[in-house]
């Protein structure tokens, strides 16, 4: 088994106690980018530019200054353009509009990347610029490569169209990088949409719904797709520029569980002290970000037993033991607690 240290939305780094982390309501995101494209879409729609905007505080010329934008702004404004946009191809379409768009030096350092883990590299490193509301784990196995996915900021609410963006931008992009569609495999959270179609349009046929973790899963093989177009001088140039770029490299929700997965067991008035906050403090952050510090340990519980049972198709025991549980037993109610299923349907449910 192999735990892989690099994320595809997480940015590599060295946890300090006093971690650089962006909370829903912080304005760390350049309006030029996902907002302008958001407008710019819209318009094109015909919807309304008051409308669209009303109750996001953001207003037409922000998005051609250097102001920046809270994610809890993007959310509403997200929200409003689900609203207002006919049709259920919204999201899909402005997620193919999306790369390499209004993101420059990153676009560039994407453009030029080697390959495909090459390209995850890069993410991994401009992450939070390019996609602020996810993060994710990166599992490797002996011939499938796996990225389970969470949220950084507390975005639940808009986790479908969030999802549907994001990742027709990542099919597009490769698409794009690559000359050809990598067979990614896409496993939701939430229930087979009525409108299935724009999803194998956008996305492909490799879709699973219902299911216990957001992930995107593709053959090993693929992570040495070649781009013809690659520079390793130009890719470095456009990484140093997009450093210089003032932007957290993650979100708080994201910070609180590298916390939680580096030190197990890790209690609530002990994580507190490492953000500088007294315990009711803390409680009151979690919920403005919508979860509870429970939640996130569960969160992290389920993920793990997820990759070793289903994944990884390994034993009872040997799960326990790796998880650092004592009792079988209880191992076995923990994961009938995260996941609705037992560790032995959990195994016989893998897809892959």
């Amino acid at each position: 088994m192999t735990l892989s240290t690099l994320s595809t939305f997480t940015a590599i780094r060295t946890f300090t106690n006093k971690p650089s982390y962006f909370c829903i309501d912080d304005k760390s995101i350049p309006a030029h980018q996902l907002a302008a494209s958001v407008l710019d879409f819209s318009h094109s729609r015909q919807v309304n530019k008051d409308k669209l905007l009303r109750g996001t505080g953001i207003f037409s010329q922000d998005l051609i200054s250097d102001k920046k934008l809270s994610s809890q702004q993007l959310l509403k404004l997200l929200n409003n353009a689900q609203d207002l946009t006919p049709g259920n191809d919204s999201a899909f379409l402005l997620g193919n509009r999306l790369f390499p768009s209004n993101y420059g030096a990153i676009s560039n350092a994407l453009m030029h990347s080697r390959n495909l883990s090459d390209m995850l590299n890069v993410l991994a490193v401009l992450r939070s610029q390019i996609c602020p509301f996810f993060s994710a784990n990166a599992y490797t196995t002996a011939h499938r490569h796996y990225l389970l996915i969470t949220d950084t900021v507390g975005c639940k609410n808009q986790l479908q169209f969030l999802c549907e963006l994001y990742f027709s931008a990542l099919v597009s992009a490769t698409k794009l990088i690559f000359g050809q569609r990598i067979p990614f495999q896409f496993d939701f959270p939430f229930a087979r949409p009525k409108y299935i179609q724009e999803y194998e349009v956008h996305l492909g046929h490799r879709l699973n719904f219902s299911q216990p973790m957001l992930s995107i899963s593709f053959d090993k093989k693929c992570l040495s797709t070649p781009n013809q177009h690659s520079s390793e001088n130009l890719k470095w140039h456009a990484i140093k520029q997009a450093k210089h770029l003032p932007m957290p490299k993650q979100g708080f929700l994201e910070a609180v569980r590298r916390h939680l997965t580096a030190q197990h067991n890790m209690g609530l008035q002990h994580i507190a002290d490492l953000f500088d906050m007294s315990p009711a403090t803390f409680k009151r952050k979690l919920k403005q970000h919508g979860v509870s510090f429970q939640q996130l340990q569960d969160e992290l519980g389920k993920q793990q037993a997820l990759f070793l049972l289903q994944i990884q198709q390994l034993s009872n025991e040997q799960s326990a033991n790796l998880m650092h549980f004592n009792d079988i037993s209880n191992f076995r109610r923990s994961v009938k607690r995260w996941t609705g299923l037992t560790p032995s349907q959990l195994r016989l449910t893998f897809k892959n």
